[in-house]
């Protein structure tokens, strides 16, 4: 089969640059290699490491080598967007061969499973910005990797960078793929510049994830420094120059811990094009204009813009960017709203100057110069909850908001810093046509016309809602078997319904028993099948989930942990299944649970079997042998595990030819955990926690009329009592010979008892001896006992001092303090 290249679904992948053409919507189903015994016919999942070039210039065909693992079956390419293809490099003989002069010596070719050369298409009119890349075959889809599209010619590191005698020149504008290769490396580029000609160097690399801490310096012709940058974008520089004379300039990059290695890369933009700082406003409301002041270099002059804001733009955030005829600029954030809009207005620093507010509105101020404080007067029309946030870092302002809720005569009633990153949040009850201040100030006081800010106030959602998100993203599922899926449900407002989840436009003998999550349950568990005829394919994975709120079926997208994709792989040569359909267990005890593993013939490799439980229970991985079938799990129940019904998910794990197979059994064990009506635990005396952890106490031997209180020590019992209140026995067992041990029962609604531990000389010291604490207690007709975790006490001889070698030797004993 020819590979090919496909788009993935825009319901499925969500791009976080925005503005994009609208994704190709049909599924695009892959056809895999089918049939077959296992050992010929299940190929690993690709997995992609890196890409050679991960920065791509609009209408340019790139060829990048993908590395990564699982490659040499790869049958198909995907692209997020149509306008990127991906096709195979022609087959072509290498630019160098090497010839021995006896034979024997070939140059080796690489690993297809661990590389893969392609070529990438991106039209002229591809959307600037982040896509991804997955490339598929019979074992399934790939991670993803991220590209971005610039308009920028994008070129590889050249050549002699790191040699400061013979660095390349560049023409700007450039962007440059580079990496800082080993400690203390500089690399270096010249540029040609002509007097008054303004450029920025942009170095990209800890925004982008490498752990480089870039330092940039910029010398002129002489080697005397023009221009240096650090920490201009978190840890990366940024630097604008106008050059004062015609001549070279060479700008140098290096970690500035002068660090080095494979992982620290860079991309350095060297440009003569628009570069946006900020902007504002922040937002608008759509269906408006909005003039928006820009902040920036090489913006032709245009500082301000008139900005129209369709009626049905999409609600949020964007980004937007300037265009003039030298090219793009860099992106930056816009939001759109549909509340009525306010600018701030000065001045407003002091009460009775106070801007008036008429909720809800979004409001867009700065915090105009150091020490600034921006006041505003509201009035709630009804008795009513209020939310008032500060956007601002989240935009990429300076400020570190500072927010503060006051009533008329000036009284704090509440301050925030910090909700969200430095951006402030409150929320407050208002009165009906009671007037309150609230006030907005950097926290250390700074300011300037970078310092603004965007103020939301309006009511905060009440409304009931949910959602669900699952861990899975890439699914795989055998022929003729199962796989679980958890799905958890975050219910919103006081939501406490009933939540399904199901599948959606799923491919013939491919099926999904629907998840149902009770009231007050957090999690459930969704199985997706595939008969024994089910095509070998991969597509695009679904999942719905549906409740209904206030009378009304409501459906909400499940979120996955990346875009979905359904492999059907060929038959496993194993399966699993459950002894018994339920068990129940009491906290702080365990039960088992019997499993069934049936094997294909010939099949005898060791077979893990794993179950996710509810919380508190603890269920260890059972392993069954080459050859063995049946086996037990431990429901193993902590003493404050949660109580009720809830489902188990079990699946069996092998490895076959180097690959781990995984195989869900096709229902679940219902576990349900009953409470205990007490739980004891030994602890030291004065603990303000109720601890579960092991105690250790220590004494020395000595006589029974000692007047040292070395011999003496002391451990409480605690109890946590859920629904008994009456008196707890306590017996002692493991009580070492020469140990006087001084017990009293736990009073009826007592919390504690104090034991007490004499240890003679007739103890043997020197090692360390486990006392176990039973608790006993009758409670509705029912003896219940509990060990608790066993005391471990130390037991020392007492210390020998000698006397002086002057004098008789004596002996004396002293106790160890």
């Amino acid at each position: 089969m020819s590979r090919s290249a496909h788009p993935f679904p825009a319901s499925i992948l969500k791009l976080e640059t925005s503005n994009f053409p609208r994704l190709l919507t049909s599924a695009a189903t892959i056809g895999l290699v089918g049939g077959g015994f296992l050992h010929a016919a299940i190929q690993p999942v690709p997995r992609l490491d890196s890409a050679s070039l991960t920065f791509l210039q609009r209408g340019t065909t790139n060829t990048v080598t993908l590395s990564g693992d699982g490659l040499a079956a790869v049958t198909d390419h995907l692209a997020s967007h149509k306008a990127i293809r991906l096709a195979d490099v022609p087959s072509s003989t290498p630019a160098v061969v090497l010839e021995g002069s006896l034979g024997g010596i070939t140059v080796r070719p690489s690993d297809p499973a661990k590389t893969l050369p392609l070529q990438i298409i991106v039209a002229a009119d591809a959307p600037l910005g982040a896509h991804e890349l997955r490339v598929a075959g019979p074992g399934g889809v790939s991670n993803p990797l991220t590209v971005q599209v610039t308009d920028l010619p994008e070129i590889l590191e050249p050549a002699g960078t790191s040699d400061p005698a013979s660095a390349p020149r560049i023409t700007p504008p450039v962007a440059i793929s580079g990496r800082i290769g080993g400690s203390a490396e500089v690399d270096a580029y010249r540029i040609a510049l002509k007097a008054g000609q303004e450029i920025h160097f942009d170095v990209q690399a800890n925004r982008t994830g490498s752990p480089l801490d870039a330092t940039l310096i910029l010398l002129d012709s002489k080697g005397s420094e023009v221009g240096r940058s650090e920490d201009a974008h978190g840890l990366d520089p940024f630097l604008v120059f106008k050059a004062p004379a015609d001549g070279e300039y060479t700008a140098r990059l290096n970690d500035l811990r002068h660090l080095g290695g494979d992982k620290y890369t860079y991309h350095f933009v060297v440009g003569t094009r628009p570069y946006l700082e900020s902007l504002f406003p922040f937002g608008g409301r759509r269906g408006s204009t909005v003039e928006v002041q820009l902040f920036g270099h090489q913006l032709e002059g245009a500082n301000r813009l008139t900005l129209a804001l369709a009626p049905e733009a999409p609600l949020g955030r964007q980004e937007i960017r300037a265009r003039t005829a030298a090219g793009y600029s860099n992106p930056i954030g816009f939001e759109v709203g549909d509340l009525p809009e306010q600018l701030e207005a000065e001045p407003n620093n002091a009460a009775d100057k106070a801007n008036a507010l008429s909720a809800p509105i979004a409001l867009n101020g700065r915090i105009g110069a150091p020490g600034d404080v921006d006041t505003f007067r509201f009035k709630s029309p009804t008795d009513q909850r209020w939310m008032v946030e500060v956007i601002a870092r989240r935009f990429g302002s300076p400020l570190d908001a500072l927010l503060t809720l006051q009533d008329a005569q000036g009284k704090v009633l509440q301050r925030n810093d910090d909700a969200n990153g430095p951006d402030a949040r409150i929320e407050f009850d208002a009165k009906k046509d009671v007037e309150y201040l609230i006030s907005l100030r950097d926290l250390t006081d700074r300011g300037g016309e970078r310092f603004g800010y965007r103020m939301i106030l309006q009511k905060p959602d009440t409304t009931p809602d949910f959602s669900v998100k699952t861990g899975a993203g890439r699914v795989r599922v055998h022929r003729d078997g199962w796989l679980a899926v958890r799905c958890e449900v975050a219910r919103r407002n006081g939501f406490d319904g009933i939540v399904r989840v199901s599948g959606q436009n799923l491919p013939p003998g491919v099926s999904v028993v629907p998840c149902t999550i009770g009231a007050g349950i957090d999690f459930g568990w969704l199985l997706i099948g595939a008969t024994a005829d089910a095509s070998a394919t991969s597509l695009p994975l679904r999942l719905q989930a549906t409740a209904e709120i206030g009378g009304k079926p409501v459906a909400r997208s499940v979120q996955l942990s990346e875009a979905g994709w359904l492999t059907v792989l060929p038959p496993a040569p194993f399966s699993v299944d459950l002894g018994q359909a339920s068990a129940a267990v009491e906290q702080n005890t365990t039960v088992a649970l019997d499993v069934a593993v049936a094997r294909a013939p010939g099949f005898t490799n060791e077979v893990k079997i794993l179950a996710d439980g509810p919380g508190g229970v603890n269920i260890p991985v059972l392993t069954l042998p080459p050859g063995q079938s049946r086996g037990q799990l431990q429901l193993n129940a902590a003493f404050n595990a949660a109580t009720g019904t809830r489902p188990v998910a079990i699946r069996a794990e092998a490895s076959v030819d180097g690959q781990t197979l995984i195989q869900s059994a096709p229902r679940f064990a219902d576990v349900t955990v009953h409470g205990i009506p007490l739980y004891a635990t030994a602890m030291l005396p004065g603990s303000p926690f109720f601890r579960t952890d092991a105690v250790k106490l220590s004494a020395v031997a000595l006589p029974t009329n000692s007047a040292s209180a070395a011999n003496r020590t002391e451990f409480v019992v605690k109890v946590e009592r859920r629904g008994f209140d009456g008196e707890v026995s306590l017996a002692l067992e493991g009580v070492p010979a020469g140990v006087i041990a001084t017990v009293q029962p736990v009073a009826a609604k007592a919390k504690e008892a104090t034991v007490q531990l004499l240890v003679t000389e007739k103890a043997e010291a020197g090692k360390e001896h486990q006392i176990a604490v039973t608790a006993a207690y009758t409670h509705n007709d029912r003896t219940w006992r509990q060990k608790t975790t066993p005391v471990a006490l130390t037991i020392a001889a007492p210390a020998v001092e000698t006397a002086s070698t002057n004098a008789p030797a004596t002996a004396t004993s002293k106790p160890t303090p």
